[in-house]
C-alpha cells in the first residue's frame, strides 16, 4: 500500500512539473508572440487534454485578435483614400469658383459688390478649413513613413516667404526676416512646407503691423525657426491655442485658431521637433524647434 501511495504521488508530481513546464512555455510563446509583428501561433509538446485545450484557445483568440488588426487597418486605408479623394474632389471646384468670383468682381456693378464679398469670404472659410482637413489627411499618411532627406532649411523658408509676398504686402504687413544661409538638415520637406505655411496663413489671418521671421542653429542638433508678429488682443494665455477646440473670438465659432496650432503642433511633433507660443508685450511669438531627424531615430 505504501509503494503503491509512493508511485501515485510520484506520477502525481511528474504530471504537476509538466503542466508547469508547458504553462511556463506556453506563456513565453504568448509573451513573445504579443511583443513582436509574427504570424506565429502557440504550441503544444505533450498530449494532455488540458494543455491541448489551452493552446487551441490561445491561438483562436491570436486569429481573432489578428483579424481585427487586419480589418481595422483595411478600414482605416479606406478612410486615408476617401479622405484623400474627397479633398481632391472639394479642392478642384473651390478654386474654380473662387477664380470666378474675383473676376465677377471687377465687372459687376457697385450694388452686387457686398454679395459677392460675402461670397468670397465664405469661399475663403472653407477653403481655410479644408487645407487643414488635407493637413490632417497628410499626417495619417506620414505618421507610418517620413521621406526623410537632407532639406535646405533656409531656402525652402526663403521661397515659401517669397510665394507669399503679395499676400503679405496685401495685407500691409512689413516682414523683417533673419534667415541663417545654407541651413541643412535631414527631415521631411512636405510636412516642414506645410509648417511654414500654416505659419504664414496665421500671420496674414491675424496679424498687423510688423512681422519677423528668424532661422537660426542652436548647436549641433537644434535649430530654431521663428514666426512673431504685431497683432490686436492677443491671447493671455497662449498655450491655450494649441487645444484643437479653443476659439480666439468666441463671438466668431467659425474661426478657430487652435485648429490650426493643433494641426501646426501635430506636424512638429511628427518632425520629431517641439512647438511653443508666446506673448510679449505687443508681439506674438511661435518657436519651432528642429531637430535632424536622423538623430531622433538613433
Amino acid at each position: 500500500m505504501t509503494i503503491l501511495l509512493y508511485i501515485l504521488i510520484v506520477i502525481l508530481l511528474g504530471i504537476i512539473a509538466l503542466l508547469m513546464t508547458e504553462i511556463h512555455r506556453i506563456t513565453k510563446e504568448l509573451t513573445f508572440i504579443n511583443a513582436h509583428e509574427t504570424n506565429g501561433y502557440v504550441t503544444s509538446n505533450t498530449a494532455l487534454p488540458i494543455i491541448k485545450h489551452l493552446v487551441t484557445a490561445s491561438n483562436h483568440s491570436l486569429k481573432v485578435s489578428r483579424d481585427l488588426q487586419q480589418h481595422q487597418a483595411q478600414q482605416e486605408a479606406e478612410v486615408q483614400r476617401m479622405l484623400t479623394n474627397l479633398t481632391h474632389d472639394i479642392k478642384t471646384p473651390l478654386t474654380v469658383s473662387m477664380g470666378y468670383v474675383q473676376l465677377l468682381s471687377k465687372d459687376v456693378s457697385p450694388q452686387h459688390q457686398p454679395q459677392l464679398q460675402r461670397i468670397s469670404r465664405n469661399l475663403a472659410s472653407v477653403n481655410y478649413y479644408l487645407r487643414y482637413l488635407m493637413d490632417f489627411n497628410l499626417m495619417q499618411e506620414k505618421s507610418t513613413t517620413l521621406t526623410v532627406k537632407p532639406v535646405n532649411v533656409s531656402q525652402l523658408l526663403e521661397n515659401e516667404l517669397f510665394d507669399y509676398y503679395d499676400e503679405l504686402t496685401k495685407r500691409q504687413l512689413v516682414v523683417t526676416p533673419d534667415i541663417a544661409p545654407n541651413v541643412t538638415i535631414p527631415t521631411d520637406a512636405t510636412l516642414l512646407t506645410r509648417v511654414f505655411q500654416n505659419l504664414i496663413g496665421n500671420i496674414l489671418k491675424y496679424a498687423s503691423g510688423q512681422v519677423a521671421v528668424s532661422l537660426s542653429q542652436v548647436d549641433g542638433s537644434h535649430y530654431h525657426l521663428v514666426f512673431a508678429n504685431q497683432g490686436k488682443h492677443l491671447p493671455e494665455h497662449p498655450d491655450e491655442l494649441l487645444n484643437r477646440f479653443y476659439t480666439a473670438d468666441e463671438s466668431r465659432t467659425n474661426q478657430s485658431v487652435g485648429l490650426g496650432f493643433s494641426i501646426v503642433q501635430s506636424l512638429v511633433t511628427t518632425l520629431g521637433g517641439r512647438l511653443q507660443l508666446a506673448t510679449e508685450d505687443d508681439w506674438f511669438k511661435v518657436t519651432v524647434v528642429l531637430k535632424p531627424l536622423q538623430e531622433i531615430k538613433k
